[in-house]
């Protein structure tokens, strides 16, 4: 990830309307909701037809004619098809040289299932209480949970509030989901409870700003 001045700001936003990856014009194209790249260059790339490569970014919607570029084994990127949030295609790189897939192609992968809360303001998902979901991330992120097992946040997760994350760079973010739908997006580097985020604790160090 691209390194920036000791000096960034570490924040945490408001709860705000939840959303999830929104259909788009092509429904057989895929929307990134995850990158982990060890390299500030952009080692997740992607294009079209002999169009030059270009960093994958969170939020991007592709076409189902685009390449997906991954040269470095330790990266990887997730996506979901355009207006299917709840099964998700994880690309890992491979053990050497690039790996390179289609759009397309990546579709007929076996996705994983991945659910979210389905509450709305006021009315919270039971089965989602004291737990938010994560529904985007940038970077490295570690969830410690409560009995010190550590793993690599990916989308979909459910973290626990007795649970810890660790977000290891600055400007890489992630984005929870509480059980009411609504969101907030976490920026690093920042260790942080989940009870912390769940109580709406103002987590900014260096900018004091009202709730």
């Amino acid at each position: 990830m691209k390194n920036h001045s000791a000096g960034a700001f570490l924040a945490l936003a408001l709860f705000v309307a939840g959303i999830l990856p929104a259909s788009a014009a092509d429904p057989a194209g895929l929307t990134c909701v995850g990158v982990y790249s060890e390299t500030s260059a952009g080692s997740v790339s992607w294009r079209t037809g002999s169009a030059a490569w270009t960093a994958v970014k969170v939020g991007d919607v592709l076409p189902a004619s685009a390449e997906i570029r991954i040269n470095v084994d330790r990266d990887w990127v997730e996506f979901v098809q355009n207006g299917k949030p709840g099964a998700v295609y994880e690309i890992p790189g491979p053990p050497s040289g690039e790996k390179i897939l289609k759009a397309a192609d990546i579709l007929k992968l076996k996705p994983r299932a991945v659910a979210f809360p389905k509450g709305a303001a006021g009315k919270p998902d039971a089965a989602y209480k004291d737990k938010l979901t994560v529904v985007e991330y940038l970077g490295r992120q570690i969830y410690l949970t409560a009995d010190g097992d550590s793993r690599d946040i990916k989308y979909g997760d459910v973290l626990d509030a007795k649970g810890k994350v660790k977000i290891i760079a600055i400007n890489n973010t992630l984005t929870l989901m509480n059980a009411e739908g609504a969101v907030v997006k976490v920026i690093g580097p920042l260790t942080f409870t989940i009870a912390d985020v769940l109580g709406n604790k103002n987590l900014y160090k260096f900018l004091n700003v009202q709730k």
